[in-house]
């Protein structure tokens, strides 16, 4: 019977000390947690591993078409979801209306926006898509994929199955490409808007 008590004894003093010598090394696993938090942050504070700040675009077209989205988002309804594009002072405004009235209203909204000297509407009816096979979303990746777009000057949009290009290419070939593979993606219309890009 005692030498139960001492093993029992004994098998708790083990424990303990086990136990004990955990906390510390817990303690310092914190400790460590805490200089990796500080060491982030001061990381960040310095600017060491933090990302690239994006730059703002001051031009006269991103001026004109901050002007542009201000008088969408006021109309309210469809118009707000709208997105406008501006180059060289050529504005465009994709998306979608609700009403006859509505696109009434966008046509009033947009005409006379400073900045702009033409304004091309590009929209549809809300709700009026085909039966297509694929969404918008992926109508345009397949035309983008299947016309190898490599011009960071074109936009590919896709409303109600409609697609839309808009920027400048290099070359007609380069155009043609692009409506050849929206008709090929199952887009129900195409309209372009691009312009040669001056060599």
């Amino acid at each position: 019977m005692r030498a139960i008590r001492l093993l029992t004894l004994f098998g708790l003093l083990v424990f303990l000390t086990a136990g004990c010598a955990s906390m510390p090394l817990l303690a310092a696993m914190d400790a460590l947690n805490v200089a990796e938090t500080g060491k982030t942050s001061y990381d960040m504070a310095t600017g060491l591993n933090a990302r690239t700040s994006l730059k703002q675009d001051t031009s006269a077209d991103a001026q004109a078409e901050a002007r542009l989205r201000a008088a969408l988002d006021a109309q309210g309804g469809s118009l707000r979801w709208a997105v406008p594009q501006v180059s060289q002072g050529r504005a465009f405004v994709v998306g979608t209306y609700a009403s006859p009235q509505e696109l009434e209203r966008a046509r009033r909204a947009v005409a006379n926006i400073k900045g702009v000297s033409e304004t091309t509407l590009c929209l549809f009816p809300a709700g009026s898509r085909p039966n297509l096979d694929a969404t918008d979303g992926e109508i345009r990746d397949n035309i983008v994929r299947l016309a190898g777009l490599r011009t960071p000057g074109v936009r590919v949009h896709v409303i109600e199955g409609n697609a839309v290009i808009i920027g400048r290419v290099r070359s007609r070939e380069e155009e043609q490409r692009l409506k050849d593979s929206a008709r090929v993606a199952g887009a129900a219309s195409v309209r372009s808007y691009v312009r040669i890009a001056a060599k």
